[in-house]
């Protein structure tokens, strides 16, 4: 009787000793409200592009087999997200209880047509929560975009029967709530921003191994997270390049992760002979304790890039870092109601702009950062942006 109450979480994307992704913090939500839940996710860790250990994690969580990928962008990524929709089909067919509630974040959105399917057969509640745009997001990363738009069609027509058919509708941001929204017309698109913990964000700093090594009077702008072509790289280095000809300030630029512009990054730094880092991959709770000696923080994706809300800025909050952002929409509109940093457009002027403005006045940044810890622990604050998310998936 008892698994008849218990929830299922589907999500593509899951990572061991993560706090900041969604579903991590709505798994673990749940069970601090004591309830029964499996986690059903693949068993390839997309972050470190390697096999997820399943001897590491909770009997609760299910990884489900398939095959890898070394590129964000590609054929063999779209396949290994098919292989996981086919997979998770037939595992929720042999289940040996019948779920309360099935959550599913898209993308994958042909993991939501697989919960979709189940859920009809089933007569189960399906709780859809839209966390990125695909394939629109997709395709903007890709250089082949108009035979990406073609290939793709079947798949924005299934994301559209995804939304079409969730009884709860959640999403990471008022412009992907309003997105799904056209296609649903049953419940309410509700956004719901990512949440932050600034006591595990303390907790995890304390766990960091690394040792900081930082000179006195030297002030670090980061970039935290994959270095994926989604970011305008080229646009930060310029900008750097460009401050650090000025001899004025001392600084130091850290690019805290690991990826695909990690080799331009350190090419371009050689050239110019410039005070530049890149960290490689870090452990969460090491890469959070580098975004604490952090002065300020940088949000730069290229121009088209379809994102709303981003993972890195609610890092960058919750470590209570000032953030130069180019994205516009919610993220920017935050940044200029709590001043908690400033927004730059697309142009190397702009961010130079911005990166002095905070240089030549330290009571800005210090007044940036108490505002920065504001946000995280009031209006961020994971148990009160997800409180409506866990009455719908408990009740």
């Amino acid at each position: 009787m008892a698994n008849e109450q218990k929830i299922i979480l589907v999500s593509l994307f899951y990572y061991e000793k993560s706090d900041n992704i969604r579903i991590s913090t709505i798994y673990r939500l749940l069970k601090e409200e004591n309830a029964e839940v499996e986690l059903i996710t693949t068993d390839f860790n997309h972050r470190k592009k390697r096999k997820h250990d399943p001897a590491q994690h909770p009997a609760d969580i299910t990884f489900l087999p398939v095959p890898e990928y070394q590129k964000n962008v590609g054929f063999r990524r779209l396949y290994s997200h098919l292989v996981f929709a086919i997979r998770l089909r037939n595992y929720l067919m042999r289940l040996a209880y019948h779920p309360s509630k099935i959550y599913c974040l898209v993308p994958a959105v042909t993991a939501g047509w697989a919960c979709t399917g189940y859920c009809r057969r089933k007569k189960i509640p399906l709780v859809v929560d839209v966390i990125d745009l695909w394939p629109e997001s997709f395709i903007i990363l890709s250089a082949h975009k108009k035979l990406l738009r073609l290939l793709t069609s079947p798949w924005r027509k299934i994301a559209e029967k995804v939304y079409q058919s969730a009884d709860f509708l959640f999403a990471g941001s008022e412009k992907y709530a309003q997105h799904a929204q056209k296609f649903n017309k049953k419940t309410k698109a509700v956004p719901v921003y990512l949440g932050t913990d600034v006591e595990q964000f303390q907790s995890l700093v304390s766990a960091g191994s690394l040792k900081m090594n930082k000179s006195t009077g030297e002030k670090w702008i980061c970039f935290g997270g994959m270095l994926g072509n989604s970011y305008d790289i080229e646009l930060i280095l310029e900008s750097f390049r460009k401050l650090t000809e000025q001899r004025k300030y001392n600084v130091k630029l850290i690019f805290i992760g690991d990826g695909q512009e990690a080799g331009k990054i350190l090419r371009f730094k050689n050239q110019y002979n410039l005070n530049i880092e890149v960290t490689g991959f870090l452990d969460y709770a090491d890469y959070m304790k580098y975004l604490s000696h952090a002065d300020m923080a940088l949000n730069s994706f290229k121009k088209g890039t379809e994102v709303a809300y981003s993972y890195k800025f609610n890092d960058y909050i919750t470590a209570g870092i000032p953030v130069l952002n180019n994205v516009k929409g919610e993220m920017a509109s935050m940044i200029t109601l709590y001043n908690i940093g400033r927004n730059f457009d697309h142009t190397v002027e702009s961010l130079y702009l911005r990166l002095t403005e905070m240089f030549d006045h330290p009571a800005l940044l210090s007044e940036m950062r108490k505002n920065a810890t504001f946000v995280a622990t009031t209006v961020l604050d994971k148990k009160i942006v997800y409180r409506e998310m866990l009455d719908k998936l408990m009740h």
